[in-house]
């Protein structure tokens, strides 16, 4: 049943609307912008700004890369696989995947090999931590495929007893994914289209940019951008092929196939079943402690993340990949949703924006009472996302130590299991690693700090954006660099990834 709203008038958004998102993308500097709203029986799809500079405009037929919206939908792959007893009868969410997939799922401790299930890498309570640096993109000597991402899992340091902390992790993700894979027999993105798209009329949405070029809809998918804020201009990212990461965020799609899917999600509609919609969506794991702007701790589900807004429960993802932003959520109560699509980072802000001011006018709630996210959202933004030498390292000297060897006889070739080779270079009188064969293409360039401790900042080929964090070289009994650590491993400053020069 339709709600009254200021926004939405005759299954059509209003002028209020259409300045609302006018206003905000502007402001949060997205050159285009797409979104479905589903208020009940009706659907409204609009589409703002640019999909391209050279001036193509957003439609809601318009493709963006959907990112980590993905993951709902490898989620939704596998509940297929739990309720067909007749073909998959040992595949349940409670079941461990090293029985799914035995040779290729073993983590470095035999416990949680033995434990880990379904629903825990579904759900990010594995202590399995964020190693996506480890993986090596199509530009690599040796590009990786789901199963070798899941079979360097083995070679990657746990952190966490496991189902005590959520540790958003891609990886695990691709591990389901090679899971449905092996057992079916199929791509991922093949299994999909016959079990969810078709059935959902889904005929828009594709898995990766080779499938989008075998179905000749290059033409249709928005130019990815980057916002530079202190040259006040955007800069083109180019598309990204990341087969390595199916099952974490290699779909593609408009809004109005999403609309279809989140309309299947408000109603438990088929093709999920209705066990399988329960399933989904019942939380798994705490995200974090802080609630603003929401009413109680966020917790994750299998795919999806659950929150309480005005009372309302509110489920929901979001994707953000170089040039891309996206945003999906529904209220079963209300029988409403909204998917949005932007084509940079920060449309991830915009979206946030507009789906709260959304939320607001379906409940009426009274503009006193209503959640400031221009403000919530610009202390988001003002927030360093790289941190300073003097914050990685607090405890420094006042006068730096030398290095205990000249920086040629550091360079050389580093080696790890898990996260396998870089090249260490001397290059205008630093310490350089050429990371372009990773998934996340880069440059590493070490900065001395003092002693055999620097920081590295690492250069993001796509956005030019830097990042900081901790490296160290040891100094083996012959007097020679024998080991380099790094912190690789997001969000963890203090936690290095020591590679042994060969």
């Amino acid at each position: 049943m339709s709600k009254a709203s200021s926004f939405m008038q005759d299954g059509k958004f209003t002028p209020e609307f259409n300045t609302l998102v006018t206003e905000t993308i502007e402001r949060w500097n997205v050159p285009g912008f797409s979104i479905a709203v589903i208020d009940g029986d009706i659907t409204c799809a609009g589409g703002y700004g640019l999909a391209s500079l050279s001036e193509e405009k957003v439609k809601p037929e318009t493709l963006f890369h959907c990112a980590s919206m993905t993951k709902a939908f490898t989620a939704a792959s596998v509940s297929f696989l739990v309720d067909d007893n007749e073909k998959y009868s040992d595949i349940q969410w409670t079941t461990p995947v090293s029985k799914i997939i035995r040779d290729d799922f073993v983590l470095s401790d035999s416990m949680y090999t033995e434990h880990v299930t379904v629903e825990d890498i579904l759900s990010h309570r594995t202590g399995f931590p964020d190693h996506d640096d480890a993986c090596f993109g199509i530009f690599g000597e040796n590009p990786d495929t789901p199963k070798s991402v899941t079979r360097k899992l083995r070679h990657l340091p746990l952190n966490k007893p496991l189902r005590t902390t959520y540790q958003y992790s891609n990886m695990m993700y691709v591990a389901a994914s090679h899971a449905v894979e092996t057992v079916t027999g199929r791509s991922l993105g093949s299994f999909l289209r016959e079990k969810l798209w078709e059935p959902l009329g889904m005929s828009n949405t594709y898995f990766g940019m080779s499938d989008l070029e075998h179905h000749l809809k290059i033409s249709d998918l928005a130019h990815g951008y980057h916002w530079v804020e202190n040259e006040d201009k955007y800069i083109e990212v180019p598309w990204l092929e990341q087969p390595e990461g199916s099952g974490a965020g290699e779909m593609i799609s408009n809004v109005h196939d999403f609309a279809k899917f989140l309309r299947a999600m408000i109603f438990k509609a088929g093709p999920i079943s209705e066990e399988g919609h329960n399933e989904l969506v019942k939380p798994r794991t705490i995200i974090h402690e802080d609630t603003k702007p929401f009413s109680c701790p966020p917790l994750y589900a299998l795919g999806w993340e659950i929150n309480t807004f005005h009372g309302e429960l509110v489920i929901g993802h979001d994707g953000s990949i170089q040039g891309f932003g996206s945003k999906m959520l529904y209220i079963p109560r209300l029988e409403w949703g909204v998917v949005a699509f932007g084509n940079t980072e920060t449309a991830y802000t915009a979206h946030k924006k507009i789906c709260g001011e959304l939320i607001d006018d379906l409940l009426n709630i009274p503009a006193e009472n209503r959640f400031d996210w221009n403000e919530h959202l610009a202390k988001e933004m003002d927030e360093p996302e790289c941190k300073t030498v003097e914050e990685i390292y607090p405890d420094l000297p006042e006068k730096k130590l030398p290095l205990t060897l000249s920086l040629d006889a550091y360079t050389g070739t580093y080696e790890h299991e898990g996260y396998g080779r870089f090249v260490v270079e001397l290059k205008d009188d630093k310490l350089v690693i050429d990371a372009m064969d990773r998934t996340w293409r880069s440059i590493l360039t070490f900065v001395h700090v003092s002693g055999e401790f620097f920081v590295v900042e690492m250069l993001d080929w796509a956005t030019k954006e830097i990042d900081r964090f901790k490296a160290e070289f040891q100094i083996g009994a012959d007097g020679q660099a024998a080991k380099m650590g790094i912190a690789l491993i997001d969000d963890i400053d203090d936690e290095l990834i020591w590679f042994q020069k060969g």
